[in-house]
């Protein structure tokens, strides 16, 4: 009981004129960002896999032109890359 006088023991502001209060137009709704679809890209995948579904993840990519890890020989800095046709002497 003596948490209920205290709860009510402070005093509380009076409201004031209700004719000075904000005009109400209604409830407004407020939406998730979280349930708001992303129109760009690829569609994400919304089934659980199973462990006959689970990818297997793979390491690095290395290059097989100078064999560094982190590239493929398409995007090499060493030999030029892909756009870099053969050379005609």
């Amino acid at each position: 009981m003596d948490q209920v006088r205290r709860v009510y023991k402070v005093r509380n502001r009076p409201l004031g004129n209700p004719t000075i209060w904000p005009v109400y137009h209604g409830p407004q709704f407020v939406g998730n960002p979280f349930f708001r679809r992303v129109s760009k890209g690829r569609p994400r995948m919304t089934r659980f896999l199973n462990e006959m579904g689970t990818r297997m993840v793979r390491g690095p990519r290395r290059c097989k032109q100078c064999g560094v890890k982190g590239h493929s020989r398409s995007r090499c800095r060493q030999c030029g890359g892909a756009s870099v046709g053969p050379t005609t002497q």
